[in-house]
């Protein structure tokens, strides 16, 4: 009695055990696979009857489709993909679960993987190292769930031939009626609710939505959004450096550093590595192009760990961000340099002695040789110092000199007039 007892208990826990349904839309990125690690968590932690995956993506990054199809693999309660479209790494993430179910018209396969160059729209296929990972680990996976790997793997590969399927040239594509038919998939079902029915699990179903969070990071890690951040941070930089006094480029360009950062944090990609690693090379290129201009050891350091830093945050997608943010910082000082002097908006940031006064003629700059003034600006290593009732734009040797302090002139070439610190 006490056995059927337990038995009619443990029957009524299963029966009242939810379903929890966890969308895979969109391109597949960090915060995604975040977002899936935690579902799958919280599934198992309260004892679900199962967790289903709606898939309905294009695909995206590899490394995170690898973190997600592991994290399937390796869960302790059923799981079940319902297919809408699953193209590339979509196609991994599903072949991941237990079971498969296609709704009329999905596809499941096209999983070649793709190198993005710095050439808008311009896709390529990726290298033969690149894509003999890629199918190793499709079959990997479908061998784990007793699929035909053959099948697997010639959706990555549009070398690898299936006589009477696969067209030579083309990763494999399968409809939903060929993807039961070759065992990739168990049924085509007409909805999501018969999908659950024929698989067994329990209608009663919660379908779990990404919090504000995982929403804000996959906005902030978009590449595109990425490149921009950070082009805008390090142009902020760069004119608070050269107009200082302002703080409104240096609070520009450290919020969008900030949200770069924050896009990654929150994606579990940044670590504070990163973030030592890009404030370090910027360190670095600033003292290569103001203190020992020219093309040296400085440089080129900082420009590698900046690069270091973008990979470790973005992985296979560093190239693109890094890309796109070098055009970017570059079409910004194009404008700027070209625009900005003349328009309403440099008044704030431009110095209106650079902007609004004539330069001396050169014999009257050459009376300055020698001249004891002040400095009006911070010369950082170039500003404007008064002599007198004059002011003149200068530039000192190199060195930092405040506000204020007494300078000398110690040098006068054409235009150019270089002072020097009086001390004492």
């Amino acid at each position: 009695m006490r056995n059927l007892l337990f038995v009619f208990l443990l029957v009524a826990s299963i029966a009242q055990a939810k379903t929890y349904i966890i969308p895979i839309e969109g391109t597949i990125d960090g915060p995604l696979a975040v977002f899936i690690e935690r579902s799958l968590d919280q599934a198992e932690r309260e004892g679900a009857s199962g967790v289903v995956f709606r898939v309905n993506t294009p695909g995206g990054r590899v490394d995170a489709a690898i973190r997600i199809t592991d994290r399937i693999l390796a869960s302790t309660v059923p799981t079940l993909a319902v297919v809408e479209n699953a193209f590339s790494a979509g196609a991994l993430i599903s072949l991941a679960a237990q079971q498969i179910m296609m709704l009329p018209g999905s596809n499941i396969g096209a999983a070649l993987p793709i190198s993005v160059t710095p050439v808008v729209g311009n896709a390529t296929a990726a290298d033969r190292k690149v894509i003999s990972a890629l199918k190793g680990k499709f079959r990997a996976v479908a061998e784990a769930r007793n699929r035909p790997a053959n099948i697997a793997e010639a959706m990555v590969d549009p070398e690898a031939e299936v006589r009477g399927i696969t067209t030579k040239g083309e990763p494999l594509t399968l409809s939903a009626k060929k993807a039961v038919e070759l065992k990739i998939a168990d049924a085509e079902v007409p909805s999501l609710r018969a999908a659950l029915e024929k698989a067994g699990f329990n209608t009663d179903a919660q379908e779990l939505q990404p919090g504000p969070q995982v929403r804000v990071a996959r906005f902030l890690t978009d590449p595109t959004i990425a490149a921009i951040l950070l082009a805008v941070g390090v142009l902020g930089l760069i004119l608070e450096f050269f107009t200082p006094g302002t703080f409104i480029p240096a609070i520009i360009g450290l919020t969008s550093l900030g949200l770069f950062f924050l896009g990654g944090y929150l994606a579990g990609l940044s670590s504070a590595l990163t973030i030592i690693l890009l404030f370090a090379g910027l360190l670095l290129v600033v003292f290569e192009l103001f203190v020992t201009p020219g093309f040296g050891i400085p440089g080129l350091l900082g420009l590698g760990l900046i690069g270091a830093s973008i990979y470790f945050t973005f992985g296979d997608e560093a190239l693109q961000v890094g890309s796109f943010a070098i055009i970017g910082l570059a079409l910004g000082l194009f404008l700027i340099l070209r625009y900005l002097p003349r328009g309403r908006v440099a008044r704030p940031f431009v110095l209106s002695s650079a902007v609004e006064e004539v330069a001396p003629p050169k014999n009257e700059l050459e009376s300055l040789l020698g001249a004891i003034g002040s400095a009006i600006t911070d010369l950082r290593p170039a500003g404007t110092a008064q002599f007198g009732d004059r002011r003149v734009d200068v530039v000192t040797m190199g060195e930092f000199i405040e506000r204020g302090q007494a300078i000398r002139v110690i040098q006068v070439e054409g235009p150019r007039v270089v002072v020097r610190k009086v001390e004492g």
